[in-house]
């Protein structure tokens, strides 16, 4: 007998989520549910129609999100807290498998085997897993963002705006950071994406007042953004070695206030912050160019723009990584492509990986995952894959120099 490939692929997946699914069960109580917690608070703060960004209890992480995410949020509250965190984690392993699913129509354009589809799938959870662990672990909304903004794309891709920008518009409700992709569609000619997107956040931004109220609604709006900037932009938030943005890695590099054992320069806060928002801009500049030299140009610029998505975000906690699977799906598809021939390309993913995930606590121990953390190793993981698709990005245009240089030496 003959078994069908979908249905085992179904039982795996049903396999591991039945012991990822009691595995939380059993840690997430003790770890009071960790940044879900503050999830749950902040829908049953929205159900009584009250301010969704004060802190009665300080023991409870303030909420920095749009009044739009808590209104999503809002029927969490109709459940107990552990049925409520067992629901929000199911869903954001369904998300996952989603993820995964469309990334792999966004990336794969030719036709490949049902083994290189299976190595393609399970390399990029593979290489990301501590990041997966992180989101799953804590119910943060890093997969929800990362599937919104993938559905984006998705419906871009297939000429179908409407539904594309109001995905990425949705996701900015969760998180500023798609705004990484404005530039790239105005770059491209998308000015009906832009507009859409600009009315859907609009949108957004006022659905809450169905059942807040206008008055309520508005109050919230003027909470919002001083909210983000008291709760994440803080100096002590742009030192810590838990946060592995490119500013992070610039300030405990080269700052003189850097509090850990490296400290390359004596810069001030302002003179780091500044040379790491140039540097940040010049390597945008070159992302967001647009090119048609290679083959799968799209899914390369995509995947320097989630990397942007969590280096450039000045909350760089390791669970924005969890985007780096789509890095990794556009890479290992080029490798597929290539017999595993580009043996730069090769290089950089795998030391990558060391960097990224060979170096957590489950791995080398409590203490030297802080000073690889300290030293962002995470964040050197990221550059070292920016200049693998920067490679890939640029790759025609150095193939057609060296075709004239050997043109001019003869």
């Amino acid at each position: 007998m003959v078994i069908n490939r979908k249905y085992v692929v179904f039982a795996i997946v049903a396999i591991v989520f039945t012991a990822m699914f009691f595995r939380y069960m059993h840690r997430a109580p003790k770890r009071h549910y960790s940044d879900f917690r503050v999830y749950y608070k902040t829908a049953q703060t929205f159900a009584e129609r009250s301010n969704i960004y004060s802190r009665p209890d300080e023991s409870i992480t303030p909420f920095k999100y749009s009044p739009m995410f808590a209104f999503l949020m809002w029927p969490l509250s109709f459940f107990s807290q552990k049925t409520a965190s067992l629901i929000f984690f199911t869903l954001n392993f369904i998300l996952l498998v989603l993820v995964v699913i469309l990334s792999g129509k966004l990336v794969v354009k030719d036709k490949i085997s049902y083994r290189q589809s299976v190595f393609l799938c399970l390399m990029p959870i593979l290489f990301t897993f501590r990041f997966i662990l992180q989101v799953l672990d804590s119910g943060q909304i890093g997969i929800m963002m990362f599937f919104l903004v993938l559905s984006g794309l998705y419906f871009l891709d297939k000429k179908k705006d409407y539904l594309g920008s109001a995905s990425i518009a949705l996701s900015a409700m969760f998180k500023y950071t798609s705004f990484v992709f404005l530039p790239y569609f105005l770059l491209k000619k998308r000015m009906k994406v832009l507009l859409l997107v600009a009315v859907f956040i609009v949108v957004y931004c006022l659905v809450p007042a169905l059942y807040l109220g206008v008055g309520k609604q508005a109050d919230c709006l003027k909470s919002w953004f001083p909210s983000i900037t008291k709760t994440s932009l803080d100096e002590g938030s742009w030192y810590d070695y838990k946060n592995q943005s490119l500013f992070s890695l610039v300030l405990r590099f080269f700052g003189q206030d850097s509090p850990y054992r490296v400290s390359l320069a004596k810069l001030t806060f302002k003179q780091g912050l500044i040379i790491s928002f140039i540097l940040g801009g010049f390597i945008y500049l070159l992302a967001v160019i647009p090119l048609n030299r290679y083959s799968f140009n799209n899914s390369v610029d995509y995947s320097l723009l989630f990397i942007f998505m969590a280096l450039f975000n000045p909350n760089a906690w390791m669970h924005n990584f969890i985007v780096f699977i789509f890095v990794y799906i556009t890479l290992f598809y080029h490798l597929i492509k290539v017999n595993f021939r580009d043996k730069i390309t090769l290089t950089l993913v795998i030391f990558s990986f060391i960097l990224m995930s060979l170096m957590s606590e489950s791995i080398v121990g409590n203490d030297l995952e802080n000073l690889f953390e300290e030293l962002s190793s995470v964040a050197i993981g990221a550059i070292l894959l920016l200049g693998a698709l920067f490679r890939l990005k640029f790759k025609g245009i150095f193939l057609n120099l060296s075709c004239c240089n050997e043109k001019g030496n003869a």
